[in-house]
């Protein structure tokens, strides 16, 4: 399947001229993102694996493999890695990942990369909180 490049087109004569109606917006991913879907079904078979259940969301999912890989402190593996998988999405009712039809891909990204800042602050909460004085008792016994 080819793309039609609507731009090109030069007018031919005639009464009225050709209304160019595919705009940029309607245009499908590149075919980049199909050939590598096996890649990030992957990513969801290996969650599955390890959890058990289906990630609830993307965000879910981009967390756990950020962890998989150590990169959760990694800005640049983190960026890359939700510029990828803003292009795919999760199959609603089973483990299916697919390409998204979502067109706004930098706003996907940009929420992935805000949860992962909500995550990182979440764990430095947890490690700067003191131990309760029952598990001290208990570690220093």
């Amino acid at each position: 399947m080819g793309f039609l490049n609507l731009s090109a087109w030069q007018p031919v004569g005639g009464q009225r001229p050709a209304e160019r109606r595919a705009t940029v917006v309607f245009a499908q991913p590149p075919k980049y993102y199909y050939e590598h879907l096996g890649e990030f079904q992957g990513i969801i078979d290996r969650f599955f694996e390890a959890n058990g259940r289906r990630p609830r969301d993307l965000a879910e999912l981009y967390l756990w493999q950020l962890d998989q890989e150590g990169a959760m402190d990694n800005d640049r593996r983190a960026a890359d890695l939700a510029d990828l998988i803003s292009y795919y999405d999760l199959e609603p009712n089973s483990l299916l990942g697919m390409v998204s039809i979502d067109q706004d891909k930098a706003a996907r990204a940009r929420k992935l990369l805000e949860a992962r800042r909500i995550e990182r602050i979440k764990r430095r909460l947890a490690a700067q909180q003191p131990a309760s004085p029952a598990t001290a008792g208990a570690q220093a016994a």
